[in-house]
């Protein structure tokens, strides 16, 4: 197999490609969030990983290909109760309309395309380790990601937190332990799709 290099977000330097199985890659690549038509902004990473996919195919690995759906989000909400209709029935809908794009640009289908709604029980267990290992927290039915709890938060980046929060997405919260800290987990409002949590 020909030998390649890449560049190493972590160490920010070009190493030598060693999947951890040999002969074997396997790529998880985050999807879009299905509530409205695709955009060139889809297409870039779809193009950019299926060119990716292929050359490493072309050049003698096996290659196990993943891509998400983020099925359940505020703004396929939004967008659901704006028509009368339901999460399911919009994140289908532009689903479908996603993959026709695709299609039209010859961009090869993934292996797998897990949805979120289906990982549901994977997602709150997670949660759960995470409150029990001191990484989140329950604020009136949300959780939360404490940031300061991961010493390396932002090397992966090479950003510090502190320059990070001078353009996070904060959302209004005074009770959160910290600026920058993420939900989870969030709490349905009336009218909301929901999943039993211990939250």
């Amino acid at each position: 197999m020909e030998e390649i290099k890449v560049y190493n977000t972590l160490t920010k330097e070009k190493e030598v490609f060693k999947p951890i199985t040999p002969g074997e890659v396997k790529i998880y690549v985050c999807g879009v969030t299905p509530y409205n038509h695709p955009h060139i902004g889809n297409a870039r990473p779809a193009v950019t990983w299926d060119i990716i996919r292929r050359y490493l195919e072309y050049i003698g690995y096996k290659v196990k290909f993943v891509q998400n759906f983020t099925d359940v989000d505020d703004k396929i909400i939004n967008k659901a109760n704006a028509e009368g209709t339901d999460w399911k029935t919009i994140s289908d809908r532009y689903i479908d309309a996603y993959f026709k794009v695709m299609d039209a640009l010859h961009v090869r289908r993934a292996d797998v395309y897990p949805r979120v709604s289906d990982h549901m029980d994977d997602i709150i267990h997670m949660v759960e380790e995470l409150i029990k290992n001191g990484h989140a927290y329950v604020l009136g039915g949300d959780v939360y990601y404490d940031i300061s709890t991961f010493k390396d938060y932002g090397k992966l980046s090479g950003r510090k937190v502190e320059d990070m929060l001078a353009g996070v997405r904060i959302e209004v919260n005074d009770e959160k332990r910290n600026p920058g800290d993420f939900a989870l987990w969030k709490a349905a409002k009336p009218g909301e799709p929901f999943w039993e949590s211990p939250w």
